[in-house]
């Protein structure tokens, strides 16, 4: 159930559909974003925080593990045309089968530092 919910989430953040949010988390959920210091308290922020986002934004969950009632997700979200990109890591706590907590991790895609790929210590893959 813990993983149908969080897959339900992903799916929610994919289509636009922030209403279908609301179904799946509970009414005081907290939304924590350490890369920024913020605290979203309360489902109702959440939702409009992603109603106001500029822009229309996808997700792909990459992977998924499950660790007792925490689920963590890696995901890649991207625009339209993938011109901008990140990978968003995060832990979903459930309780009372909704979502209750989630602490996201938010990082910004680029190239490799030349100076690693020139020194043949790593490669770049697709």
């Amino acid at each position: 159930m813990k993983e149908k919910i969080v897959r339900l989430f992903w799916k929610y953040i994919d289509s636009a559909n922030f209403e279908g949010l609301s179904e799946i988390m509970l009414d005081e959920t907290c939304v924590w974003l350490p890369n920024t210091k913020e605290v979203f308290r309360g489902k109702n922020k959440y939702i409009e925080f992603n109603k106001q986002y500029p822009g229309r934004w996808y997700a792909n969950v990459e992977k998924l593990f499950i660790a007792d009632d925490t689920v963590i997700t890696t995901t890649y979200i991207f625009n339209l045309d993938q011109s901008i990109t990140f990978y968003v890591t995060s832990f979903f706590i459930i309780k009372e089968e909704k979502i209750e907590e989630i602490t996201e991790y938010w990082s910004e895609n680029s190239a490799p530092p030349t100076w690693r790929l020139e020194a043949d210590l790593s490669e770049k893959y697709e």
